[in-house]
């Protein structure tokens, strides 16, 4: 049962109200969102050249560093005792606390030893002898440590070499091959061994404590922020893809946190040197500043709301005093609707509003006398209308009496003709049926047909047996039946043939064709032209009709089509979607 309740809609008070918020609201979000942007931007890169600037001022008190070891390690070499030691090994292995007391004394007397980040010195000589100096009084395992710088350190390298250990991650290798002063042949290395924290602790010294040093490579990793472990470490230092000699500037999630983090890789060490600062603690000034942004926004936007509510009220208030009159005129109070003094175009719909009342009163009073004849005249037509049911009954008598005297042909023609009457009745009730259903029709039409024309019509009926059961409009293939037999295979001489064909698509869609060999057209007529044709017979007014009902059931491209090749073949088809018919008529 349909629902008559009448939908409800918001008033134009309400709406012009919502409408100026919506507006309002949408520039004030505009104009946050543009502030937020430009701001976050210059902050941003504020920030980046703030992080940057600190990365080069930490590279350059590296490169300070390194150059201090390297400044050192000639002093060891202009030694006379180790320079000796070194040369002729069987000197050196008898004396070898000489050795390194001289290696202690160039030590505590030079730069190096101010910066307090070395924690051992290594003299190696081509025949696995070693002279160590404890500078920090740490001690290692030197056997290892050993074995891992000669078997990594390149002989042939002229230059200062750092190099990380996997056994102590926490060292910085700087080595140097020496040379002699008499024959210039390798006769040894030294090593300085850097404690990696205390070193990027002392390099850390300019920049802010918020603020954090990393160092890593793909074996070594340290940072002067103990919170990140060296499997964090690594996770970062796989994600960068740092150029040699350029400056890498990214945003990063890391640890559970957010970042600005400069990078930059360090060739003569072989590491990568990065600065980052957490993210929220650079943007706290943006945030403060957005929020009190926000508390005049929205300052703004409730002057907006009090302001739009006062607006409407005002737009609204005539309209609300016309609509108060009306509901009195639909009451049967047919009082003038009086001009209003607000504005003129409500004082213009009230005046328009009384002459039409005037036009409507006089307009109501020639409908009504048109409707009582059109009523007296439909009573006259009931009146001489003959009852159908009286008419099925006179046919089924004569068929009774065409079987009682053994006319079987009669009977089933009579029997036929009424059923396709009753049928044809039913229909008009009806906007569509099933396949099945009209097939039926179509039988009976058909079968007729073909006792008045006795043997000269043959018919084919070409239908998947899932399509019978889909839907179709009422009387829509009767019609182009009805013309095939007409105008093709009527004037035809000698026997014709009829199929009625529906075609499956692969796009849900049903074509159905009526294909008959008669004479066909020598010309294809436009349904158009046939549409707006005066002297057209029954035949063709059913295909116009149809015509005009699959167009306004499925669109203008679900028309009919023809098309027809002169004493051959003539199709006539439409197409409808294929959908499965809910009740049956």
């Amino acid at each position: 049962m349909a629902d008559h309740t009448p939908k409800k809609y918001p008033s134009l008070r309400f709406f012009i109200t919502v409408t100026i918020m919506i507006i309002v609201g949408f520039v004030l979000l505009l104009s946050v969102g543009f502030y937020y942007i430009k701001t976050s931007s210059i902050l941003r890169k504020t920030s980046r050249d703030s992080i940057v600037r600190e990365l080069n001022q930490v590279n350059d008190t590296i490169q300070d560093q390194v150059e201090t070891i390297d400044s050192v390690i000639p002093l060891f070499m202009s030694n006379e005792v180790i320079q000796n030691a070194l040369e002729n090994p069987d000197a050196g292995t008898n004396h070898p606390f000489s050795v390194e007391r001289q290696m202690s004394y160039i030590y505590n007397s030079s730069a190096l030893s101010e910066k307090n980040f070395t924690d051992s010195i290594y003299i190696y000589n081509n025949h696995n002898i070693i002279y160590h100096a404890y500078t920090s009084g740490i001690l290692e395992n030197v056997e290892d440590t050993s074995d891992f710088l000669q078997s990594t350190i390149d002989a042939s390298d002229p230059h200062l070499m750092c190099y990380t250990s996997p056994l102590h991650e926490q060292n910085m290798y700087f080595a140097r091959n020496l040379y002699s002063s008499n024959s210039g042949n390798r006769i040894g290395m030294i090593v300085i061994n850097i404690n990696a924290r205390k070193w990027i602790e002392y390099c850390s010294k300019t920049i802010d404590s918020s603020w954090f040093i990393m160092l890593f490579n793909r074996e070594f990793s340290l940072s002067t922020d103990s919170d990140f472990s060296g499997e964090d470490l690594q996770t970062l230092y796989s994600s960068l893809n740092t150029k040699k000699g350029s400056v890498l500037f990214k945003e990063q999630s890391f640890a559970g946190k957010d970042y600005f983090m400069a990078s930059q890789s360090l060739e003569r060490l072989g590491l990568t040197s990065a600065v980052a600062a957490p993210k929220e603690l650079l943007l706290e000034n943006l945030n403060s500043t957005l929020k009190s942004y926000l508390l005049v926004t929205l300052a703004v936007a409730l002057i907006a709301l009090f302001a739009a509510f006062i607006i409407s009220r005002a737009v609204t208030r005539p309209i609300d005093t016309m609509i108060l009159l009306i509901n009195e005129i639909s009451k049967g109070n047919r009082s003038s609707l009086p001009p209003e003094s607000f504005y003129q175009e409500f004082q213009v719909w009230a005046q328009s509003f009384n002459q039409m009342l005037l036009q409507l009163d006089t307009y109501y009073q020639d409908i009504y006398q048109q409707k009582l004849l059109i009523k007296n005249a439909e009573i006259r037509a009931l009146q001489s209308q003959m009852d159908p049911h009286f008419l099925f009954n006179v046919l089924n008598t004569i068929a009774w009496k065409a079987q009682m005297i053994d006319n079987e042909e009669i009977y089933e023609m009579v029997i036929s003709l009424g059923s396709l009457m009753k049928m044809n009745t039913l229909s008009r009730n009806h906007n569509f049926t099933s396949i099945s259903k009209e097939m039926e029709y179509v039988r009976l039409y058909v079968y007729l047909q073909q006792m008045r024309f006795e043997d000269k019509i043959s018919c084919d009926i070409q239908i998947p047996e899932q399509a019978f059961s889909c839907e179709i409009p009422c009387l829509s293939i009767q019609p182009l039946v009805e013309n095939a037999i007409v105008h093709g295979l009527e004037p035809k001489k000698g026997k014709g043939h009829l199929i009625i064909q529906i075609i499956e698509g692969d796009d849900q869609m049903l074509e159905i064709c009526i294909i008959d060999d008669g004479i066909g057209f020598e010309v294809i007529p436009d349904i158009q032209s046939i549409r707006h044709s005066e002297k057209d017979s029954h035949t063709h007014i059913g295909m116009k009709n149809l015509d005009k009902r699959l167009k306004l059931l499925y669109g203008s491209d679900s028309g009919i089509k023809i098309t027809s090749l002169p004493n051959k073949c003539t199709t006539v088809s439409f197409h409808i979607p294929r959908k499965e018919f809910s009740h049956d008529i």
